[in-house]
């Protein structure tokens, strides 16, 4: 009875996916082309919706590995802080004397039990500098991952930029080339009714193929780019086409970041809130405590015993403690090891504080020239550049169809039209990429920080 309930619950579920077509689909089941045949199925890949920088900020932060691995680290290092924090487990010994062995015998003397629990001392005299050292080292665990996660975004930045900006040169490229085909065709026209020469014909299919070559090359940046923007967000660009939006304005730059970097003090703030800054101060305070700890390693092994002794029907207390005496080793050799851990440990916040204070000084040069060239070129209205450059192929193309320049200065036309067009959103990428190495270098959080167009600015 119940094989039949299965065999009928089997039967209707496979009726249910045939009605519903979730089977294999057969030739009578796709539709019909115009010509009455089958209709092939569809070969254009599935277009991705565009990505946003700030979409690809959350699906990194969210996602990545690099950040993940960095907050394992970070449990790792509380881990050990919790570790450091406990006491060392007692000792329990259980001792008899006196007694029988094997299949002989003990006559005229009683025998003896001893029960005893020893504590190591040396964890609670050593309790507070380890602490210390692992809290110490917990704190500069969370900076390294802050300074992991920043780092992490402005890489995917840079690889959103450079998907944008290869995409940029496919496009201007793709249109150079048609904008070549026409005017192939036109003097193809002209040459077979003897009003051009054939040397100009020529001259605009030479140009038109090299054309045709950039572009191709632009499409391998472009699917090169987007294969490794892919691998950033945990996705595959493979079945899709990675589309972005950039913006077509400067960003502006932050007000929080300029007053951070407005006086020395100032500055120094600044440096006191970078990732890399507070790792370094906390593992030269850990190296710190870790002299505090190598000097009490002075007594080793120190513990404190209480137990019971049972002998002659009577019952005892024991207690006892044992301490090293420090008369061959005297633990110099660990106390001038770790003296030269907190050496090593200062000179690399020295460094690194030089390091971010060039960092700081170089950001904030950039993104302040980028920026100012960026909101030049990207004046509205027709004083824009991209503006200007499109009359100007305009103008040349109506001049050469005229007979009023050659066949070179409309190429020359054609060739700057597609250099301003890169120029432009390579200043404007750049200029992006700037104000987002500024947020990193003065202690500003990428994913946080608003992102906002200057005003006044468009193409």
């Amino acid at each position: 009875m119940v094989m039949h309930r299965l065999l009928s619950l089997l039967a209707r579920a496979l009726c249910a996916f045939a009605l519903l077509g979730w089977g294999t689909p057969g030739a009578a089941q796709r539709p019909l082309a115009p010509n009455g045949g089958a209709a092939a199925p569809s070969s254009t890949p599935a277009r991705v919706p565009p990505l946003t920088l700030g979409m690809l900020l959350i699906a990194v932060r969210d996602g990545h590995p690099t950040i993940q691995s960095a907050l394992a680290r970070v449990r790792a290092a509380e881990g050990m802080r919790a570790t450091a924090g406990r006491l060392g487990n007692p000792v329990l010994s259980y001792q008899t004397e006196n007694t029988t062995f094997l299949a002989g015998s003990v006559v005229g003397i009683d025998r003896e039990t001893m029960e005893m629990a020893t504590l190591p001392l040396e964890p609670i005299y050593l309790r507070g500098s380890r602490v210390a050292r692992a809290s110490a080292e917990v704190r500069a665990a969370r900076a390294d991952a802050e300074r992991e996660r920043q780092h992490v975004g402005l890489d995917a930045a840079g690889m959103f930029y450079r998907v944008a900006l290869a995409r940029i040169t496919s496009e201007a490229d793709h249109d150079l080339v048609a904008w070549l085909d026409s005017l192939v065709a036109y003097n193809r026209v002209r040459a077979r009714e003897g009003v051009a020469a054939e040397a100009d014909l020529l001259r605009v299919s030479l140009e038109r193929d090299r054309a045709a070559a950039e572009a191709t090359m632009a499409d391998a940046e472009l699917a090169q780019a987007s294969a490794q923007l892919a691998a950033a967000l945990g996705a595959s660009a493979a079945n899709g086409q990675l589309d972005v939006i950039a913006g077509e304005a400067p960003l502006a730059l932050t007000a929080r970041a300029d007053a951070r970097v407005a006086n020395d003090r100032a500055l120094e703030s600044a440096l006191a809130l970078r990732s890399d800054v507070r790792a370094a101060r906390e593992r030269e305070t850990a190296a710190a405590a870790g002299i505090s700890t190598e000097r009490r390693m002075l007594f080793r092994e120190a513990g404190a015993t209480l137990g019971i002794k049972q002998m002659m029907g009577t019952n005892s207390m024991i207690a006892g403690l044992s301490l090293p005496f420090p008369l061959f080793d005297q633990n110099r050799g660990e106390v001038a090891r770790a003296t030269a851990e907190r050496e090593i440990a200062r000179f690399d916040l020295v460094a690194q504080e030089r390091l971010a204070t060039a960092d700081v000084a170089g950001s904030l040069a950039a993104a302040r020239l980028l920026t100012a060239q960026a909101e030049a070129l990207a004046r509205p209205g027709a004083d824009g550049l991209l503006a200007r450059a499109d009359e100007m192929r305009r103008i040349a193309l109506g001049a050469y169809r005229e007979g009023a320049i050659p066949l070179i200065q409309v190429l020359d036309a054609a060739q700057a039209w597609g250099a301003t067009r890169l120029t432009y959103y390579r200043t404007l990428y750049a200029q992006h990429q700037a104000v987002l190495a500024l947020i990193v270098a003065t202690g500003g959080d990428l994913f946080t920080a608003p992102l906002t167009p200057t005003s006044g600015s468009s193409r």
